[in-house]
């Protein structure tokens, strides 16, 4: 009977932080849909004002909108052709966004009207489960009720790090391909052909393309990881930073960008993936850490709950 009540008391609490959770996840969802819109449009409006044209261009992949925007090889060199072409690859990239971003507020909200309401059981439960026990001390029960619900709220938390663990292996995945395509893609040319030992050139266009589209899934994966940690408290009282991640996609597109008319080879992209890199495995590691920490705090607390019952 007790067990019953006590694995009652776990899955109530689960729900109780569950749709909490998912208002903050929706909250958030749709504050990220809200900005990339008014970028969508700030972007919509400097295309239209510089180059109306530049916005008409339809292209299958990346590399053909840097030959249609940047042109020969002395136009390339021109800082407006290459704004342009960031603004563009932008204006893809944002526009993919918002699909993407409508999508996931709406799967938060089916599952949001999927979870219980369980905020009055919970109260209901923990004092049941007093009376079971029949603790006579009130100050002794109070203790009690605090343990348990620091117990149910920290069994609570480690699901959201297991989450963000999970968003975080996706950004992770995603940008592993992007480092690994762009090392594929080493040694590539200028815009008017590729230096002597390249045999295909194409089969490298190829590759940067690959690039590019796992950035984009990348940056949307930051997006979600960072939703992701904005719930989670972190116990350990370590910090992760999260700022560098809205700013993934430009460090990209202007290392590419700078890599194409600039080098011949593939370098500045792939040190601003490389450092994007880092700073998730030190975040994922900060995420592991927590989770080991809160695990061990729960055995604890489940040691106090049994003395206290023990002893009452």
């Amino acid at each position: 009977m007790q067990r019953d009540c006590n694995d009652r008391i776990s899955y109530v609490k689960k729900c109780m932080e569950k749709k909490n959770k998912l208002k903050l996840l929706l909250k958030h969802t749709e504050q990220d849909m809200i900005k990339e819109k008014l970028l969508l449009n700030k972007l919509s409006e400097e295309l239209e004002k510089e180059n109306s044209d530049v916005l008409k261009l339809e292209s299958s992949n990346m590399t053909s909108l840097f030959y249609a925007i940047l042109g020969t090889k002395e136009q390339k060199l021109e800082k407006e052709k290459q704004e342009l072409l960031k603004a563009r690859l932008k204006y893809d990239q944002c526009k993919n966004n918002v699909d993407f971003l409508a999508k996931e507020s709406k799967v938060i909200m089916d599952e949001l009207n999927q979870v219980e309401i369980c905020e009055t059981e919970y109260e209901d439960l923990l004092n049941k489960k007093l009376k079971e026990i029949n603790l006579e001390d009130r100050e002794t029960s109070e203790e009690l009720k605090h343990i348990i619900r620091r117990k149910e709220s920290m069994n609570a938390n480690i699901i959201e790090i297991d989450e963000a663990i999970k968003a975080g292996e996706d950004a992770l995945d995603y940008i592993e391909k992007t480092i690994k395509e762009l090392e594929n893609a080493q040694n590539w040319g200028d815009g008017d052909g590729m230096i002597g030992k390249i045999i295909n050139p194409s089969a490298k266009y190829e590759h940067v393309d690959k690039a590019g589209q796992y950035a984009e899934y990348t940056q949307r994966s930051l997006g979600r990881f960072k939703r992701e940690l904005s719930d989670i408290k972190m116990i350990t009282g370590k910090r992760i930073a999260i700022g560098i991640f809205d700013a993934f996609s430009d460090y990209f597109y202007d290392g590419l960008i700078f890599d194409w008319v600039v080098q011949s080879d593939i370098g500045k992209s792939l040190d601003a993936v490389k450092n994007t890199k880092n700073h998730i495995d030190k975040a994922m590691s900060k995420l592991y850490e927590e989770k080991v920490t809160e695990e061990c705090m729960i055995k604890q607390l489940e040691d106090q709950i049994n003395h206290i019952i023990e002893n009452a």
